[in-house]
This record gives C-alpha cells, sequence and structure tokens, in this order.
C-alpha cells in the first residue's frame, strides 16, 4: 500500500485511475518479491538446522506463513491509513494481530497443501518454525513499509525545494527586470524629452519626428510588457524604435541597421535581453566617439543554438578598458541567462575589427523554441 493514499470504492467510476492502480500493484509485488526472497531463505536455514527433512516441507510453510502476515498487515495498514488513523500504537496492535493471525492461518494453508491434514498443523515441534518465519516476514513488510514512506517524504522534499528555489529565483530575475526598465527609460526619457525641448523652438519639424519616433517607441515598449513572453520580432520592433529615437537625437553621427531572419522572428527570448547590448553600445560605443559610429543588431541561427549580437564601430576595449565588460546592464543579462539556461548560454564581448565591440548571446535553440519566457508575469 503506498502510504497516505486515500481512496474509496463506492461504485465502478470511484475507482483508480490506472496509473495510481499500477502503482499499487507494483508495490505490493515488489513487496512480496521481498517476502517471498526472505522466505526462502529461512526454508534453507531451517532445512539445515533440520527442522524438517525435506527443504519443500520447510519452503511451503516460510512461504504460507510469511506471506499471509503480509497480506494481512497489509489490509490493516490500507484501512488505517484510509480512514486516516495510521499512529505507532495502531501501527504496532496491528503487527501482533497480523502475526497472530498470519500465523495460524500460513500453518493451516501449509498443512493442507502438505496433506499433513490440519489435526497436526499446530504441532508444538513447530512453533519454532512458526515463530521465526512469523518474525522474519514482519520485519521485511515493516523495512519495506518504511522504506517506502521514507522515499515518497524526500521525493515531495526535494520537490517541493526545487520548487521553491525556482520560484525565489523567478521572483529575483523579475525584481532585477523591473530594476532595469527603471534604470534605463527614465534616463532614456529625461534627454529625449530634453532635446526635444530644445528642438521645439530651433527645428519644430524636427521636433515632430522625433516626437513621433518617441510614441512609436513607447508604444511598442507597453505592447512588449504586457505580454507574457516576448519573441524576437517584437524585441527588434522595440529596438528599432529606440534607436530610431537616438538617431534623430545624434543626428548623422549615429547609423544603425538591424537584421532579423523570417525563421527567427518568432522565436521566445527573455524580455529585454538586447536593449541593455545596445544602451551599452550607444553609451560606450557612439557617444563616446565625436565622429559617432554605427550599430548592428543580428540574430542567426547556427546548428542547434541561437546567435544575437550587438556590433558598434566606437574604440572598443582599448580607449575605457573595463568599462564595456563591467555595466549594471551586462551583469544583469549575464545573471538572467545564467537563472535560465544555466551553463547552455553565454554572453561574450569580442574585440570588433578595425574598431569596437561586438557582444554576443549565444542561447540554446531547443530551449529557445519549446520555452515559453514569462521572467515578468512570475
Amino acid at each position: 500500500m503506498i502510504p497516505g493514499t486515500h481512496v474509496e470504492f463506492p461504485n465502478a467510476a470511484d475507482r483508480l485511475p490506472a496509473p495510481a492502480a499500477n502503482a499499487l500493484i507494483a508495490g505490493f509485488a515488489r513487496e512480496g518479491m521481498i517476502v517471498v526472497i526472505g522466505n526462502t531463505l529461512i526454508a534453507v536455514a531451517l532445512t539445515v538446522a533440520g527442522v524438517h527433512e525435506r527443504f519443500i516441507d520447510n519452503l511451503v510453510f516460510s512461504q504460507a506463513i510469511g506471506l499471509s502476515i503480509m497480506l494481512l498487515l497489509d489490509v490493516a495498514r490500507f484501512f488505517l491509513q484510509r480512514h486516516n488513523a495510521l499512529t505507532g500504537p495502531r501501527l504496532a496492535l496491528a503487527m501482533v494481530l497480523a502475526i497472530m493471525l498470519g500465523a495460524s492461518i500460513g500453518r493451516g494453508i501449509a498443512s493442507v497443501v502438505l496433506g499433513i491434514g490440519l489435526h497436526n498443523a499446530f504441532a508444538t515441534k513447530d512453533l519454532a518454525l512458526t515463530g521465526w518465519i512469523a518474525l522474519t516476514a514482519t520485519l521485511l513488510v515493516t523495512w519495506y513499509g518504511w522504506s517506502r514512506t521514507r522515499i515518497a517524504e524526500l521525493s515531495e522534499q526535494v520537490a517541493r525545494t526545487a520548487w521553491q528555489k525556482e520560484a525565489a529565483e523567478r521572483t529575483a530575475l523579475s525584481a532585477r527586470l523591473q530594476a532595469l526598465q527603471a534604470q534605463i527609460e527614465p534616463h532614456f526619457l529625461f534627454n529625449t524629452l530634453a532635446t526635444l525641448d530644445s528642438l521645439i523652438a530651433s527645428d519644430p519639424p524636427r521636433a515632430r519626428d522625433l516626437l513621433a519616433s518617441l510614441n512609436r517607441f513607447l508604444r511598442a515598449t507597453l505592447e512588449a510588457s504586457r505580454a507574457q513572453s516576448e519573441t524576437l520580432a517584437v524585441q527588434f520592433k522595440v529596438l528599432d524604435s529606440m534607436l530610431a529615437v537616438h538617431a534623430m537625437r545624434i543626428g548623422p553621427r549615429l547609423a544603425y541597421a538591424l537584421d532579423l531572419p523570417h525563421d527567427c522572428a518568432e522565436l521566445p527570448v527573455p524580455p529585454m535581453l538586447l536593449q541593455p547590448l545596445v544602451e551599452n553600445a550607444l553609451k560606450h560605443g557612439i557617444q563616446g566617439a565625436l565622429e559617432g559610429g554605427r550599430i548592428d543588431v543580428v540574430a542567426r541561427r547556427d546548428g542547434e543554438h541561437l546567435e544575437l549580437s550587438v556590433t558598434d564601430t566606437g574604440p572598443g576595449f582599448g580607449a575605457t578598458p573595463g568599462t564595456q565588460g563591467a555595466g549594471v546592464g551586462l551583469v544583469n543579462v549575464r545573471e538572467r541567462l545564467a537563472a535560465i539556461y544555466g551553463e547552455h548560454a553565454s554572453l561574450t564581448l569580442i574585440e570588433n575589427v578595425p574598431h569596437g565591440l561586438v557582444a554576443r548571446v549565444r542561447l540554446p535553440l531547443r530551449e529557445a523554441v519549446g520555452v515559453s519566457v514569462q521572467e515578468s508575469g512570475s
């Protein structure tokens, strides 16, 4: 009997479902096999000790008594569990009754099978045999039942711990994502609004174009934030509108291009995965260079992986060593990739030739295709 199972059979519709019934039968069969093996060893020992001359006599007595005790003890445990009454004292009483009844029933069955008659079933000379068999069978059944209960408890504890850890990681990811959004959006909006304020008086047509680009960016960002998962197409749409706003602010100093193949457009990715990388390229690669530069965002399938790259033509590592690899946004991206994909994803920074930097994200394609990323909705 599986510990903790509560089953009722008032009619055919309330019977155990097939998986539960199969598990119950399999557990009973494993328990019976253990008892049969133990009984066989007892029969061998009794034959060597000369309790009965024939091994078959000892084997029949051992199996009949041991299996009878096992069956009675399982029935008692089943009904105690069914009524939520499986306590230590009740189980001890059930064991005593199972030993007494099982030993008597088993001796009677063995006597009939061996043809020695019921009147000889309870001969005094066989009391030692009965006692050893009963004790061994009870210990085997009790040990097996305790082992199954303990294994079930440990399995439940492991599952609960894993679920709590996953929930905590998702909560932390959601908090970091919200912090990243709070970090990026105000800074970006304040700079854009300041530029817009200066253009209203000096260049009204350009101010209207900037306002239209900002409106597209805010709309795309709002749509993405409401979705439970984010595809590459949605993320590239946000990046396009964001870079358009920056291009309006910076002017000809910024050139950019987005390359999203059709076979990558609908792949789900973690929200705001590329935006911190583009922000990093703008801050260190474009805004710090007097002549400006270019940013390319590219998505590609590479065998069983998805590769996303953000390339800029700025000064690269040489101008300000260490600054491009230690930003809050890049650290956040690395932590989120590790939490979601483990060792199967990576973010690497590579020197661009002849100058600039390449930020490359590599994700397992199967997980990217099959897993719905729901950080912000967790």
